[in-house]
């Protein structure tokens, strides 16, 4: 039987994870994550010492005031308006932690012994062999550990908060079906400028282009006030339904149908100019929103990692009464929007 020091054996482990993991996209074995690879590819830390993430937003000016300017003459008495606009967005972090848990009976099983003393152990002379099968074992450990805590860390970005207090309230929490209520701390109400865009009744129709024709007049609508919309994620029965709309217009291929060359039996990656790709984002299938589509502005919502926080793999001590390897990561951050009046969510009926 092999033997394999303890340290080089969490050396490997952390290895792994870090293949496996801490990579922007995490793993994408199982199903693709748009949402998590976005957020990941555009994320801003912050230093810690801070209890919330805070954002400066502002949507009423000193020009809202009657009288702002004015014409004057001789000795007229003059206005003079005070500039009081800007609020604060807060938004509380949160932390999460995945761990994974290795018995020394499973080591065992594939010829490993890990021997466990103060000067981290010591590898046979058969080390190669054994760093092979702890490779292999951790592999599979990894893969399963990788897909797991990116499905659950994507999940986690789409809900609202409601299934954990202590998880970060993700997309469903900041793009909303209704515009009551608070964001960041600031009433939708108040300020009705703090508000997303939403039409939750959209109606396709083939013959009329509507999914077409609304989103070109919607765009118009998402940059109206500065807002730059790049990523438009969604479910299955709305990218059936645009492409439904597409397709009855007769936008197969522009060489038309009579051609003896091949003839594409679909279309290609649904784009509307102004806003680019509409992407099919699984996890709205999964979570029973297949007519939904969430059109975000990537300047404005952003993940908010802690600094040194982001993904820190940990080797918890071995207790003493217990034969296992374990390892755990840990993840502290936020999830902000800034400005949500550049953000929408849609449905079909």
């Amino acid at each position: 039987m092999a033997t394999l020091g303890l340290t080089v054996a969490n050396d490997i482990a952390s290895a792994a994870l870090i293949f496996y993991v801490r990579g922007k996209a995490l793993s994408q074995t199982t199903y693709d994550k748009p949402l998590l690879k976005w957020l990941r590819d555009n994320q801003k830390s912050f230093p810690s010492g801070n209890l919330q993430v805070s954002e400066p937003v502002q949507g009423a000016y000193m020009s809202d005031t009657p009288g702002f300017l004015q014409g004057y003459n001789e000795d007229d008495a003059i206005n003079f308006a005070q500039a009081s606009n800007l609020l604060r967005a807060v938004f509380n972090w949160k932390e999460v932690v995945a761990s994974l848990i290795i018995t020394w009976t499973e080591l065992k099983k594939d010829g490993i012994t890990i021997v466990d003393d103060s000067k981290g152990g010591r590898t046979s002379e058969h080390s190669d062999v054994a760093l092979t099968r702890i490779t292999g074992i951790l592999e599979n450990r990894m893969d399963d550990y990788g897909e797991s805590y990116s499905r659950q860390m994507n999940l986690m970005l789409w809900q609202d908060g409601t299934q954990d207090a202590k998880q970060v309230p993700g997309i469903f929490s900041l793009i909303t079906d209704v515009n009551t209520g608070s964001t960041g701390g600031l009433s939708r109400v108040t300020y009705p400028w703090w508000q997303n865009r939403i039409n939750l009744a959209l109606a396709p129709s083939q013959a009329n282009s509507t999914l077409i024709q609304f989103f070109n007049s919607e765009i118009i609508q998402l940059k109206r006030f500065g807002g730059k919309p790049n990523k438009a994620l969604c479910g299955s029965a709305f990218l059936d339904a645009l492409r439904s709309e597409l397709i009855a217009k007769g936008y197969f291929t522009q060489t038309g149908f009579t051609s003896d060359k091949a003839t594409d039996l679909g279309v290609g990656g649904l784009h509307i100019m102004g806003l680019g790709k509409f992407e099919y984002d699984p996890t709205l299938d999964l979570l029973g929103k297949s007519k939904r589509c969430y059109v975000m502005d990537g300047r404005r919502v952003k993940l908010r990692p802690m600094e040194q926080e982001d993904n820190k793999i940990l080797t918890p001590e071995r207790p003493y009464q217990y034969m296992v390897f374990l390892k755990s990561m840990t993840w502290t951050g936020a999830l902000e929007v800034t400005q949500l009046n550049a953000n929408g969510v849609y449905s079909i009926v």
